[in-house]
């Protein structure tokens, strides 16, 4: 594996844009949030509006002139939203590592990163030098790394990370019960195959397939199961 940063964001996105990123099959990721003074970061917006007003009006080049007007009403709808509409944000800092078992199917994950990022119209760069740091800031048992934050931590409103739906997951989960299959999108299907209520009125299974693909072995994997969870196993087979 090996960590990347995100390291840019859009000026908009979609509703649920963040569980898009935080979803990617084969990947672990790292969601750090820590709130900031909302009266010092609107000084320092204000003084960036300033500076950006003057680099519009002293620009020759058309896109620097376009870049920096932008810049200044950007800065001026975030100052609207915090203090007049009481908006909170935050310093979001976002590490993914993607994983596999060979060298071949951990370019398809890279690969498959680094384009669910581009949907998203973010950029992501990989922490050169700082893999160690990378892999501690993404683990459980390390404290957060002030060199990784430093390069990925970014001003975000708290409204647009909630929106994100950040710990959102695909995949179906009766709450209790076995690994069954998983999603389209890699997601994990969790089944008690004795759950009742809504459609589901009993407990037949009917496995089709064409020879070879592999029924018997679904079988005795939900036998194995099945098995494991308590449950008595009696098998007839009708043709021998």
């Amino acid at each position: 594996g090996k960590v990347y940063g995100a390291v840019r964001y859009p000026q908009k996105v979609d509703m649920g844009w963040l569980s898009k990123i935080t979803n990617i099959p084969s990947t672990i990721v790292s969601v750090g949030i820590t709130p900031i003074d909302n009266g010092s970061l609107i000084s320092a917006i204000s003084k960036s509006i300033v500076q950006q007003r003057g680099a519009a009006d002293s620009a020759k080049d058309p896109l620097t002139r376009q870049r920096a007007e932008k810049a200044a009403e950007d800065g001026e709808k975030i100052m609207q939203r915090i203090d007049q509409e009481g908006e909170t944000v935050a310093m979001m800092s976002l590490t993914v590592m993607p994983i596999a078992q060979d060298e071949v199917n951990f370019t398809k994950v890279c690969r498959r990163v680094e384009s669910a990022f581009n949907i998203q119209k973010c950029k992501v760069r990989t922490l050169a030098n700082l893999q160690k740091e990378g892999f501690q800031s993404i683990s459980p048992t390390y404290p957060a790394n002030s060199t990784v934050d430093s390069i990925v931590s970014r001003i975000i409103p708290m409204s647009t990370f909630v929106g994100g739906f950040p710990f959102a997951s695909s995949g179906y989960n009766d709450g209790r019960g076995y690994y069954f299959a998983k999603d389209s999108n890699g997601g994990l299907v969790i089944l008690d195959t004795w759950e009742r209520g809504n459609d589901r009125t009993n407990s037949s299974f009917v496995i089709m397939g064409v020879a070879g693909i592999g029924k018997s072995t679904v079988v005795k994997h939900i036998m194995l199961s099945e098995y494991m969870k308590g449950t008595k196993i009696l098998c007839i087979d009708p043709e021998s």
